[in-house]
């Protein structure tokens, strides 16, 4: 089966299924057919940083593999980067320079791995990425499940942040967006009862200095809402066949597979309809040579186990279009899994 190359290739999955791995061999296979590529993790578990080795002080940064981590050819290589909100920020607040407004509780504590904005930053690494036109392929590592879908729906959440209430906001508390953050005159401004009432509630809960840290955080990411609204057109980029490729990862187990499912369903809004499924830890090939001999116990949980993926894989090809089967690997190195899967690749995508 041929993969088309595109510019952009994501890859998703529930937890546990291998879908780093299978991404990192993904940019390992590229890497060998001499493209230049990319590979970014957005799972904050930074699986990507155990299995290449990765600094724990490279957050955000950009890091050369060269291949020869594989046993490869040294003069070939991929770029990796473990997906930081923080480095993020801060390279926005470096550009408009906000240094000082960013220095901020509550700035820092969104931008934390869990802080509730690693999706949206991701977005917006992703689109500046993709506009230095470096790479002929960015691989996505998505975070897994449920934060897949919120990543997916970071634009209406960029959306939401600039809507008109925030500008309310700003203009109740008399600071101005367009210049420079200097007070207009209080009387001319005009602001809902409804945004009175939430921030008099905030008051009372939290006090006044942390409504006004709430707003100066609010107002130091509005004056970078070009970085935000740029990110918009990666999303809607996605949503073209000629643009992106998806892989939905999932295991040789009942539950992953329903799973996957599930998630393709939940996706379908965004996802376009040339994607892939990819089976990864088939056993088919061990089950096949598998020699049980005379014992009836070995023989009958052989003929099961070979059943049951069979149901598997017809349920796969019932359901995707496109299904690319990966072995299971027996070897306790992260290294030879990338490298092994990474094979497969290059076989799975000859004519």
């Amino acid at each position: 089966m041929i993969i088309p190359g595109k510019k952009v290739e994501l890859f998703c999955g529930t937890g546990g299924v291998g879908k780093t791995t299978i991404a990192t061999a993904r940019a390992l296979s590229l890497a060998l057919q001499g493209k230049n590529v990319l590979l970014i993790t957005v799972d904050p578990a930074k699986r990507l940083k155990q299995i290449l080795k990765i600094e724990d002080n490279d957050d955000g940064a950009i890091n050369t593999i060269t291949l020869d981590l594989f046993s490869h050819d040294i003069n070939k290589s991929f770029d990796a980067m473990l997906m930081s909100p923080r480095a993020t920020l801060q390279r926005m607040a470096k550009e408009k320079n906000l240094h000082s407004e960013f220095d901020s509780t509550i700035i820092k504590t969104l931008s934390r791995p869990y802080g509730g904005m690693n999706e949206i930053m991701s977005i917006i690494e992703v689109q500046v990425q993709l506009e230095k036109n470096i790479y002929d392929t960015i691989i996505l590592d998505t975070p897994p499940g449920k934060h897949f879908i919120d990543f997916l729906e970071s634009s209406e959440k960029i959306k939401n942040f600039f809507d008109k209430s925030f500008l309310e906001i700003f203009e109740y508390l008399g600071k101005s967006i367009t210049s420079g953050g200097k007070a207009r005159s209080f009387i001319t401004m005009i602001v809902s009862t409804g945004v009175k009432k939430l921030l008099s509630y905030l008051e009372a809960v939290t006090g006044a200095d942390f409504v006004r840290e709430f707003i100066d955080a609010v107002l130091a990411l509005y004056k970078c809402r070009d970085s935000f609204l740029t990110a918009l057109k990666f999303q809607d980029e996605l949503k073209k066949e000629s643009y992106s490729n998806w892989f939905l990862v999932t295991s040789v187990e009942q539950q992953k597979m329903s799973e996957a499912q599930d998630l393709k369903v939940q996706a379908e809004h965004f996802m376009h309809k040339d994607h892939f499924l990819v089976m990864n830890k088939c056993l088919g090939a061990f089950l096949n040579d598998w020699q049980v001999g005379p014992n009836k116990t070995l023989a009958h949980l052989k003929e099961s186990m070979t059943r049951r993926e069979d149901d598997l894989q017809d349920f796969a090809s019932k359901n995707f279009s496109n299904v690319l089967k990966f072995q299971e690997i027996n070897h306790p190195s992260p290294l030879e899994h990338v490298r092994q899967l990474s094979q497969m690749f290059l076989e799975q995508n000859k004519p």
